[in-house]
């Protein structure tokens, strides 16, 4: 390669390309916008090809600018891989430990999560709280709690944890005021409080929402803590788990399990990481506690 090319031009050229703007880029990479401008001069005189269109609206990509950004990106994310695999092979479990969790997860795993860093204090936590599965390839995370089937994308390690079983319930004010279901031919003579988005895929809130007339339907939400919130005022009957619930704090009274013939088999909850990951203390201190803490 040309001396005069430097990876850092190639990679703030990269960036140009995936914002559409030097300022953005600059703001991503934490240096002002001329410093931008100049690395994308080096680059394109070193390589003897205009990579960008200059608009009033950004940078606009030409052919090369194109080639440039359909080969960079696994190059990008094969040295963040590099890096962070590198950044958590030490002796001792210390440094920054990044998870990706399932959202509205944290009545259940910060309790645990508070545990871990009890035993192990030089580890800093952090989570990404999301319903959508992020790669672990890239290396933005180090590890992951999935809820669902075993994970299948290559080069992945999943370790079984614990299943996770939902049910329906009420409060006892709602109950008072109107009563139980017997059975599935009276769910239209309740309200109901049920998720949106992927969660209505789950199996059992799946037989509910094909059962129930639209207009017996009180409250919706992507968010198993405002079902939770919804119950818990008496809006209605609600799905939740014991792993969205949060923990009584002697102000509530107790929420009251709906029995229905659902489809109850529980999901299987994961801890799940790159086959890079295997000798990261941190991982692996994860990993030990989790098994001792909540493997059945």
């Amino acid at each position: 390669m040309d001396k005069s090319i430097r990876w850092d031009d190639l990679r703030i050229a990269y960036l140009v390309a995936t914002y559409g703007s030097l300022s953005r880029a600059g703001e991503a990479l934490g240096v002002n916008h001329s410093t931008v401008q100049r690395a994308v001069g080096r680059i394109e005189e070193a390589l003897g090809a205009r990579l960008f269109i200059r608009h009033q609206r950004g940078y606009q990509l030409t052919d090369s600018g194109r080639l440039l950004t359909e080969r960079m990106r696994p190059i990008a994310a094969e040295v963040q891989r590099l890096c962070s695999t590198l950044s958590t092979v030490e002796s001792a479990p210390s440094g920054t430990l990044r998870i990706s969790t399932v959202t509205d997860f944290s009545p259940f795993f910060a309790p645990l999560l508070h545990d871990f860093r009890r035993e192990y204090p030089q580890i800093r936590v952090q989570i990404v709280a999301t319903d959508d599965i992020l790669s672990l390839a890239d290396g933005e995370v180090h590890a992951s709690v999935r809820i669902g089937a075993e994970p299948s994308e290559p080069d992945l390690v999943a370790r079984k944890l614990m299943p996770v079983g939902l049910s329906f319930y009420a409060s006892q004010d709602y109950l008072d005021q109107f009563g139980r279901p017997a059975d599935m031919t009276e769910i239209n003579n309740h309200q109901w409080v049920l998720p949106t988005g992927d969660k209505t895929r789950i199996p059992a809130i799946r037989q509910i929402i094909e059962q129930v007339e639209p207009g017996q339907i009180a409250f919706q939400s992507n968010s198993f803590n405002d079902i939770e919130a919804a119950v818990r005022a008496g809006m209605g009957i609600g799905p939740m788990s014991l792993v969205n619930m949060r923990l009584p704090d002697g102000r509530d009274q107790p929420l009251q399990e709906i029995t229905l013939p659902l489809d109850s088999e529980p999901s299987q909850m994961w801890l799940v990481y790159h086959k890079d990951m295997r000798q990261s203390a941190r991982v692996r201190a994860l990993q030990d506690f989790l098994r001792r803490r909540i493997q059945p």
